[in-house]
C-alpha cells in the first residue's frame, strides 16, 4: 500500500503561514476542539513539487500540520476545489498523502480499514473520492503530511 518517493528532503516548520481547521465529519464524538489541524495550500517543498511533475498533469499541493491529540474523523475526499477549478471529473482525481517525516509514536493513518504505521519519510498512500481514512495524532510531537491532488498523466 506504501509506495516511496526517492531521496526526500528534511521538512521543517519555519516560515509557514498555517491556517487553522476543524475536521469533519462533526460527530457527538468529533467537535471543533478534537479536530484542530492546520494547512497551508501550495507551499512549495522542491522534492514534492519535482515528485508530482513526473505524475500529475495537473495538481495541486497541501500541508497538514495534526498536534498532539488531535483527529480528522473517517471522511472521504470529495476534491470539490480541485474539481471546480479544473473542470474535470472527480471520478479521475487521484490524492497523495506523503509523510514528511518517519513515523513517530502515536501517530496514525488509516485507509479504507487498513491501519499504516512505521512509515518512513517520503513514503505515500495513493488516495480517490471512493477511499475512507482517517488520521490521527495521539503522540507527543506534530504529525506533518502532504497532500498532492490532481490528474494523473
Amino acid at each position: 500500500m506504501l509506495k516511496e518517493i526517492s531521496n526526500p528532503e528534511c521538512f521543517t516548520d519555519e516560515g509557514i503561514s498555517w491556517i487553522m481547521h476543524e475536521g469533519s465529519p462533526q460527530t457527538q464524538h468529533y467537535k471543533n476542539y478534537n479536530t484542530i489541524h492546520y494547512q497551508v495550500f501550495d507551499h512549495c517543498i522542491d522534492y514534492i513539487q519535482n515528485f508530482a511533475k513526473t505524475k500529475f498533469q495537473k495538481f495541486s499541493t497541501s500541508i497538514i500540520k495534526q498536534g498532539p491529540g488531535m483527529c480528522i474523523p473517517l471522511h472521504i475526499d470529495k476534491y470539490h476545489y480541485f474539481t471546480n477549478t479544473n473542470k474535470c471529473d472527480p471520478d479521475a482525481i487521484v490524492r497523495f498523502n506523503i509523510f514528511l517525516e518517519d513515523w513517530k509514536s502515536g501517530h496514525y493513518f488509516e485507509v479504507d480499514n487498513i491501519p499504516i504505521v512505521g512509515w518512513k519519510k517520503g513514503q505515500y498512500v495513493q488516495l480517490n473520492n471512493k477511499l475512507s481514512h482517517r488520521s490521527a495524532n495521539v503522540g507527543d510531537q506534530n504529525k506533518y503530511t502532504a497532500q498532492v491532488t490532481g490528474l494523473l498523466l
